[in-house]
């Protein structure tokens, strides 16, 4: 039977129900009552009491379950990404030092270079690496901010970002971490697919400050011999995803390192998440672009180029949001756009039907044209 708690009039009503049934003496249970005077004080007793279960409820669950399984939430994530620095060309080499502060004209935060990149003389441009210096999702920003330096190297032309900063993320909230539970407990028989999942999904990616720069976002687990017998049984494919775009080789050899095993920086050796005898194979997901166009229309008040950008963030968190496998669907789009503050309507350019990948396939935001 599950705990219930029972609050101060549920306790007195309780109370008075049992002595309405017991005897006939007492009959008057009014408020201000001789009874009524003789139960409160002890009702709000219980009432209290109930509140501390409850609370030791709470964090007895933590300690119990999460503490002992050193089961730590995870931490909110800086967004990073490259910004292209391009300057006038010079006889001498220009130094773009470490620590330098890029501030993007739109953004609510500023990002730090971590490693000194010097542009030779004759070259004109330069990708560097920025962190936010806020954790969170607040660092995500779309393609092609302009960005001023402090200190500006000498003949400064521009600094963009020709991709997306999506990495940010917030810390976890207690549903994420109790989602995340329950897929860790039952990866604790490691060679199943749940724990192949489990293992897949916890791979990241280190600069060598062991900054985090890319992570398995969306992940994958397929096994060919469901679908075609004539395939080995113990042979498993798995498609990972940096959720951003173009997955680097490195993150893939890293996520093959982690369901395998490997032996870390110290010497120790961290098992990996597969059985014996089965092959895996890991790959990184194949990218299909979902373009959406449509019409909005604004609250009166409002100002429609703000709600544009904020309908264009929603749908590209939403497409990023879609795990390997899982189709864009255009009913969830049009929702997601009209819970914007001050959106009255919209309406797509064209009867766009659902996008249904593969489960090989990771759908990313294509072409966003909204009016």
């Amino acid at each position: 039977m599950a705990f219930q708690t029972k609050d101060f009039v549920s306790i007195v009503a309780s109370i008075g129900n049992v002595m309405k049934s017991t005897q006939n003496k007492v009959t008057d249970f009014n408020i201000g009552s001789v009874f009524r005077t003789l139960v409160e004080a002890p009702a709000a007793e219980m009432d209290e009491m109930y509140q501390q279960f409850v609370i030791g409820l709470i964090e007895g669950i933590q300690t119990a379950v999460y503490t002992s399984f050193s089961f730590d939430p995870i931490d909110a994530v800086a967004a990073a990404g490259l910004v292209r620095v391009t300057i006038e060309a010079s006889e001498q080499p220009v130094l773009i030092p470490a620590g330098t502060s890029f501030s993007p004209a739109n953004g609510r935060v500023d990002y730090t270079s971590s490693e000194d990149v010097t542009i030779p003389p004759g070259n004109t441009v330069a990708d560097i690496l920025v962190a936010a210096d806020s954790p969170g999702v607040i660092g995500n920003i779309m393609a092609g901010q302009v960005f001023t330096l402090s200190p500006a190297p000498d003949g400064l032309v521009s600094a963009t970002n020709l991709d997306d900063f999506a990495s940010g993320t917030d810390a976890e909230s207690e549903d994420d971490r109790k989602v995340r539970f329950n897929a860790f407990i039952q990866s604790l028989n490691r060679g199943t697919v749940a724990a192949i999942d489990y293992g897949l999904k916890s791979t990241t990616r280190e600069d060598a400050q062991g900054n985090l720069i890319e992570r398995v976002v969306a992940a994958a687990v397929v096994e060919p011999y469901l679908d075609d017998p004539n395939q080995p049984i113990a042979w498993v494919q798995c498609y990972v995803h940096n959720g951003v775009g173009n997955t680097t080789s490195a993150l893939v050899e890293r996520a093959r390192e982690v369901i395998y095993g490997y032996v870390d920086a110290s010497g120790k050796k961290v098992p990996g998440w597969k059985a014996a005898g089965v092959k895996v194979d890991v790959h990184a997901a194949f990218e299909q672009v979902v373009d959406v166009a449509g019409v909005l229309t604004p609250l009166a008040g409002y100002d429609k180029p703000t709600l544009l950008t904020q309908a264009e963030q929603a749908i590209f968190g939403y497409i990023r949001s879609l795990d390997i496998g899982q189709p864009a669907i255009l009913a969830e789009i049009i929702a997601q756009i009209m819970e914007i503050e001050g959106v009255y309507d919209f309406v797509p350019s064209q009867p766009l039907a659902s996008v249904q990948p593969n489960k090989r396939t990771k759908l990313m935001p294509g072409a966003i044209d909204l009016t």
